[in-house]
């Protein structure tokens, strides 16, 4: 019985041993709730252990929504990037000067619209592990709003560049609501906000258009009605003014860039013409040492190769003609009673033989390939000869009839 007590003793203090050994280890991960900043400053998510411990050799992880691709990881002693997420790459920093106390919170800088959300903070040890959530708000305020008219009936109010989503209300002079009959809110690319809201005109002399977001940061626009429609008439002369001037300085480029291609064109026309003048110079002298190189040129006698034929020709048959003539005169009879008109005859025939062109033409027959101006007469001559050999014939035997031959 003895032995049992002893037994149950040992055991007792073991456990106790051990459970106190399990709360000197354990330890609790803590944060506050939110963090607001305003857009493109830098913040501070605080992450604390209760108890105080030594964090040195524990993972510090900062993440969002996922455990990994993370915000910042510490772990073994040293800041890990490898697998951090591209949105705060070179933009985190743990802090350290409070390590050894348990303190460790991150630092992020120049915050932007994508920061907004829920951070995680985990803290591992060998023997715990645990874990706080805290939210970071990044606020941004939007533009001015403007207001304006966009139809006879119609005004919009409008701002933009506005985190986290803003809203839109409508007041009169009165501060009565006025209702939208329009609104929308969109996002761009950097997560900020854009809101549009539209309106019929009110009957109120003034209204005013309010733009706000949820951290209570607000826009206020107020507008005269009566101050609303002069400026916007003057808004559509200035459109009209502008838009006149506009195509007056479009009318006058156009007119100012056809002069001048007027002028290039004219310019080129100049030079044709000058080249044209240089052309016809040339062309005049050409003519003339055309017109001198035939003056120097010896004239060529009327189709030479057929006057050399001809001049041949008549030189070939010129004894065969002579003999007939002579043998014709040889046979003319004597009659002592026709004395004087064979003396008549005789001489008749003399001249008329030697006035005849074929006579003329034996003594200017063609010399060395060339022929004279009278070869042109032989050739002409030739077909008469007989001609005028017949009339000699005719009057001889007329005034002849008994002739004899001179060797009878």
């Amino acid at each position: 019985m003895a032995s049992i007590m002893n037994n149950i003793m040992i055991a007792s203090f073991i456990l106790w041993a051990l459970y106190t050994e399990c709360l000197s280890v354990r330890f609790k991960v803590s944060s506050i709730p939110s963090v607001s900043v305003a857009l493109g400053s830098d913040v501070v998510l605080p992450c604390t252990l209760t108890p105080e411990k030594n964090g040195e050799e524990m993972e510090i992880r900062w993440f969002k929504k996922i455990y990994q691709p993370y915000a910042h990881l510490y772990m073994n002693g040293k800041d890990d990037y490898t697998a951090q997420m591209p949105q705060f790459a070179n933009r985190t920093e743990l802090l350290k000067e409070n390590i050894t106390r348990g303190i460790f919170p991150l630092k992020i800088h120049k915050v932007t619209a994508q920061d907004s959300g829920e951070y995680h903070c985990y803290v591992e040890s060998s023997h715990h592990h645990s874990m706080a959530a805290v939210q970071l708000q990044v606020t941004a305020v939007g533009t001015v709003p403007v207001i304006s008219s966009i139809t006879d009936g119609a005004v919009s109010c409008e701002s933009r560049d506005w985190h986290p989503k803003p809203s839109l209300s409508w007041t009169d002079n009165e501060g009565n609501k006025i209702n939208s009959s329009m609104m929308k809110v969109l996002r761009d690319e950097n997560n900020l906000y854009y809101i549009i809201s539209i309106i019929q005109q009110p009957s109120a002399s003034n209204i005013t258009c309010t733009v706000s977001n949820s951290i209570n940061h607000s826009n206020d626009s107020r507008q005269i009605r009566g101050l609303e429609h002069s400026q916007t008439s003057r808004n559509t002369h200035s459109r009209v003014y502008v838009i006149g001037a506009g195509i007056i300085l479009i009318f006058f480029g156009c007119i100012c860039f056809l002069l001048r291609s007027l002028g290039d064109i004219w310019d080129k026309h100049g030079d044709l013409q000058r080249k044209y003048g240089d052309i016809w110079d040339k062309h005049g002298a050409l003519q003339r040492k055309y017109k001198a190189l035939l003056a120097t040129q010896p004239k060529p006698a009327c189709c030479p190769i057929r006057q050399r034929r001809e001049g041949a020709r008549v030189q070939e048959n010129a004894p065969g003609i002579l003999k007939y003539i002579l043998t014709h005169l040889w046979n003319i009879k004597w009659n002592p009673t026709h004395r004087s008109s064979f003396s008549s005859l005789t001489c008749w025939l003399i001249k008329r033989m030697l006035t005849a062109p074929f006579i003329r033409s034996l003594f200017t027959l063609p010399h060395r390939g060339k022929t004279s101006s009278m070869t042109s007469t032989v050739a002409v001559s030739a077909s008469t000869l007989q001609e005028e050999f017949m009339s000699v014939t005719l009057y001889s035997g007329a005034i002849l009839p008994q002739a004899l031959p001179l060797g009878a």
